[in-house]
């Protein structure tokens, strides 16, 4: 099987209890995305989450990798040396750029073969599979202001052993995704 990327929608969102919308909405936009990051890591939503951020000049920006113990330091640094990031986002710009284009979420599941040119950005997919292999369930999920325009892409990977997003994850994941994109917009 090879790697497949899908225009994909999410499900209605399930409402983000008021307390933590409040929490979120009192802190700074920064903060408050790796807050709404962790807490989608406490429901097992991924296996690590990237946030990448259009600038105010429109570039695609890599702002925060997290994995199940928090903060990715070193991954983050790796993958901040795509050639695309301080670019403006194109289909050629992974897999942000790519839903940024598209104008839609995507999911991305499927395999990678050992040096096959996929749309899978090189140092991710060397992080994931290696040399080849399974890259389980990618949402790359649009972060959006009240007009549809991009503001940024939040990033969900799951392992293939962790199978796709289930029972009330989908639902509770486009609650924050919503909630976020209202942040970045404020």
């Amino acid at each position: 099987m090879a790697l497949h990327v899908i225009p994909f929608n999410m499900p209605e969102p399930m409402e983000i209890p008021a307390h933590i919308a409040e929490q979120l909405r009192g802190m700074p936009v920064g903060e408050a995305i790796r807050k709404g990051m962790g807490l989608l890591m406490q429901i097992e939503a991924a296996d690590i989450i990237l946030f990448e951020q259009l600038d105010a000049s429109g570039q695609l920006q890599l702002e925060s990798v997290m994995g199940k113990q928090g903060p990715l330091a070193d991954l983050q640094a790796d993958l901040a040396q795509e050639p695309f990031y301080g670019q403006a986002p194109a289909a050629a710009s992974g897999l942000a750029g790519k839903a940024i284009e598209q104008g839609q979420s995507l999911l991305v599941m499927g395999t990678i073969d050992g040096g096959e040119a996929s749309a899978m950005p090189p140092r991710l997919a060397r992080h994931l599979v290696g040399d080849g292999g399974n890259v389980g369930f990618i949402y790359v999920l649009r972060l959006t202001d009240d007009a549809g325009a991009a503001q940024g892409v939040m990033t969900l990977i799951r392992g293939s052993s962790e199978g796709p997003l289930n029972h009330e994850q989908p639902n509770i994941t486009e609650g924050m995704r919503q909630l976020l994109s209202t942040l970045l917009s404020a």
